[in-house]
């Protein structure tokens, strides 16, 4: 039920937007790798097919999200904004609480507000015509009038693309000042647009190849043509797809978990139910005398098997809503509780308990059923048919099972530490870094922040400080072609390129090859420094980089100071590539102020380091994370697999131990007699417990056989996801193999030992 809800609750992600199955996600595919980024797109292409194919584009969605502060009064939060098309409520169908849908961005001052937003600025929902300023990078505040209330709308791709948390403020592409006056999103320079488009019914995403790729042909400027080439995703299973399938990968894990489980437990039934079967042979050997048809006698366990599926479900009602919290927290989800299942949520769990209940039940009511008359009479099970084999080979279809799982988990295990003990060729830890506010991108911001960096510097709990537009969490969408000084007719290298402080490498860590980290001079207005990274060096062909000459195609030349050494500066899916930092004061922006924390007490420290900021930044929120935090959520997805293979693993094999415990004491009460004759015969406690543990020790010997290739095969496909990965070895599978072999020991020695010390003279008067 767990993992049933979870996944339904995935994949219902976009379903409940308007028309979700015509609308897609414009994708742009670079022909030079880092070119752009592959979720944004040209700023006019959604509005330019709208305009020339009326026929074939419904409706446009387009947006550019920022972050940065709203103030109502002394009131000031960090927010996620996104400056939008208007066209927001109508295409997707938000619902509101307050305003006209039709209508909900009446002019180019008006503003959407979420519901948490308004609670939070005004302590109401109903927040119309009230004043929200937000802070823009250029003109300082631009005020709106709040025209219309979202209702909290379910997680989807449309406000949750690329931050999780969404947005709380949507605002009109018109009339934005958040940048300048220059209207940038009808610029074809401007790749970096989100675009969204709504096709009309019947059209197909192949329908618009050539009209995109004549539309581009048209309109792109000459340093972009045949550089780009447009995928049109789909709405509903985009959320599956982001990350490199993430979601999906979490869901067909989880699907074969929950098989592997239920198909242990039902093995478990059947292999009991067989085993105790000599228990109601008489039974079923007397109501055959008696003229009981074998028709009857298949109802009769189907229903049997029935009732304890429906008696399961109802403890399982119980259990759920105990545990429920828990796998909330363990896969970030926010599953329904039974209270709130509907009509087709019954109805799918009544057909599951019940196709489960027939499952587990079928062969038992078919194989007992046959059974000969005389045989059942005198209570011995019809052996002709296979019954000892075939719970040995479910028996091993468990323990292959476990072990294959049980091995999975432990590479995934293996993995996830290399993420975070692999020499990353930076320090994350205790990096705090700050939202730097207020954003104020010229020459006085850059300033002004570097101001508000120094003072914090100051404090004895800080060990460094720096100012930057990106810290080592993604690959920096922003790059510079850039040529080597003399190079003829050769194409430039795409470098992806951030704008740093002088501090940046002692901040972070990094390890200077040569030269020198940036002096953070403001340069002339033809030339500036640059640092490269040891691939960005490469990849331009500097044999000596530091004090070489590299320039823009447009003349703009850059002087590199220095080299650092390679390190990851996004995930390990990721190889490490080139990469260049050039001055604040030249890109006169900036998103995160970090520093380097000299304290063992960071509390103490950041109350510090907030009391100064409020002196130095007053009318600022005080906006935070670590580094080290930053680092794991790149990996969430693969912690959260870490933990679903760990917890299957604990399912699975408290199942199989709980078959075996079955199993063999039913096993141990069937063979009573022949334990105290050989009792009687000299055998002793030792060689009982042998003869049972040699049965059980060739199962598990075969399910290590089977399971370890399967375990390789799956891991190493998995791996083959991360450009660095670990590499396997054999000590998992002999640690998987080991263990449950120990642990198969004990559970039967425990039972065994019992049954080999009783008194054999008793045992054969009462057997």
């Amino acid at each position: 039920m767990l993992i049933w809800n979870y996944i339904v609750q995935e994949k219902k992600v976009n379903l409940g937007l308007r028309h979700a199955e015509n609308q897609y996600i414009i994708k742009s595919k670079w022909k030079v790798k880092d070119m752009g980024m592959s979720i944004t797109t040209v700023g006019p292409l959604a509005k330019a097919l709208k305009e020339e194919h009326p026929g074939l584009i419904k409706n446009y969605y387009r947006f550019n999200p920022v972050t940065n502060v709203v103030t109502v009064g002394d009131k000031h939060f960090k927010q996620n904004i996104s400056i939008c098309d208007t066209s927001l409520v109508s295409m997707y169908g938000f619902r509101l609480l307050h305003g006209n849908p039709q209508h909900a961005f009446p002019n180019t001052s008006s503003a959407v507000i979420t519901e948490r937003l308004a609670m939070k600025l005004f302590g109401k929902t109903d927040a119309i015509d009230k004043t929200i300023s937000i802070t823009t990078t250029t003109l300082g505040k631009q005020d709106y009038s709040v025209s219309a209330v979202l209702e909290t709308m379910p997680y989807n791709t449309v406000n949750q693309i690329l931050d999780k948390e969404g947005y709380d403020v949507f605002v009109p592409f018109e009339g934005n000042k958040f940048f300048g006056d220059q209207p940038y999103v009808d610029d074809w320079t401007n790749i970096f647009i989100i675009g969204m488009i709504e096709l009309k019914e019947g059209v197909k995403p192949h329908d618009m190849a050539e009209p995109i790729r004549q539309l581009l042909k048209r309109r792109l400027p000459g340093n972009l043509q045949g550089q780009l080439q447009v995928e049109l995703s789909g709405l509903p299973d985009y959320y599956l797809k982001d990350n490199n399938g993430a979601v999906q990968q979490m869901i067909t894990t989880l699907s074969l978990v929950a098989i592997f489980i239920l198909l242990m437990a039902i093995i478990n039934f059947v292999n009991i139910t067989i085993g105790t079967s000599t228990y109601r042979l008489k039974e079923i050997g007397l109501r055959k005398v008696f003229g009981g048809a074998r028709k009857q006698l298949i109802v009769q366990f189907l229903v049997e098997s029935l009732l304890l599926s429906f008696i399961a479900a109802l403890i399982s009602l119980g259990i759920y809503e105990l545990v429920r919290p828990l796998f909330d927290q363990l896969l970030n989800a926010n599953l329904d509780p039974v209270s709130q299942f509907g009509i087709s949520n019954i109805g799918m769990l009544l057909a599951f308990v019940i196709g489960l209940g027939l499952t587990a039940g079928l062969y038992p009511a078919f194989a007992l059923s046959a059974s000969k008359i005389i045989h059942s009479v005198k209570g011995k099970i019809d052996t002709a048919r296979g019954g000892l084999i075939l719970r040995k080979t479910l028996l091993t279809v468990q323990f292959t099972l476990a072990i294959f799982i049980f091995i999975s988990a432990l590479n995934v295990s293996k993995q996830v530490a290399y993420f975070f003990n692999k020499d990353l060729g930076y320090d994350k830890e205790q990096l705090l870094i700050i939202t730097a506010f207020p954003k104020q991108w010229d020459s006085t911001g850059v300033l002004k922040m570097e101001t508000i960096r120094d003072g914090l510097a100051q404090l004895p709990t800080v060990r460094n400080a720096t100012i930057s537009f990106e810290v080592p969490d993604r690959l920096p969408p922003i790059a510079t072609d850039l040529l080597p000084e003399g190079a003829t007719g050769q194409k430039p290298v795409v470098v992806p390129t951030i704008g740093t402080d002088q501090n940046y490498a002692s901040t972070f860590g990094l390890n200077i090859k040569e030269g020198t980290y940036l002096s953070n001079k403001n340069g002339t207005a033809t030339q500036s420094e640059i640092v490269l990274n040891e691939a960005a060096a490469k990849a331009l062909r500097l044999k000596s980089p530091v004090g070489s000459i590299v320039s823009m195609p447009g003349g703009f030349t850059y002087k590199v100071a220095g080299v650092v050494r390679d390190f990851n500066f996004s995930s390990f899916q990721q190889q490490i590539g080139p990469l260049a930092f050039i001055p604040t004061k030249l890109t006169r922006s900036y998103r995160f102020l970090t520093l380097k924390i000299n304290s063992p007490d960071i509390s103490k420290a950041i109350n510090e380091i907030k009391k100064k900021w409020q002196e130095f930044s007053p009318g600022t929120p005080f906006e935070y994370t670590f580094m080290d935090e930053k680092f794991r959520s790149i990996y969430e997805s693969e912690i959260k697999l870490k933990k679903a293979a760990q917890l299957a693993t604990v399912l699975n094999l408290f199942i199989v131990f709980m078959g075996i415990f079955g199993i063999v004491a039913f096993t141990l009460a069937r063979r009573t007699r022949e334990i105290a004759v050989r009792k009687v015969l000299g055998a002793g406690v030792k060689n009982i417990m042998v003869l049972f543990i040699k049965e059980y020790a060739l199962l598990i010997i075969l399910a290590n056989v089977i399971a370890w290739p399967i375990a390789y095969i799956i891991t190493n496909r998995w791996l083959q996801n991360y450009s660095y990965r670990m590499q396997q070895d054999i000590i998992p599978y002999l640690t998987v193999g080991g263990v449950v072999f120990a642990a198969t020991f004990v559970f039967i020695s425990a039972q065994c030992f019992k049954t080999a010390i009783s008194n054999p003279v008793k045992n054969l008067r009462t057997e």
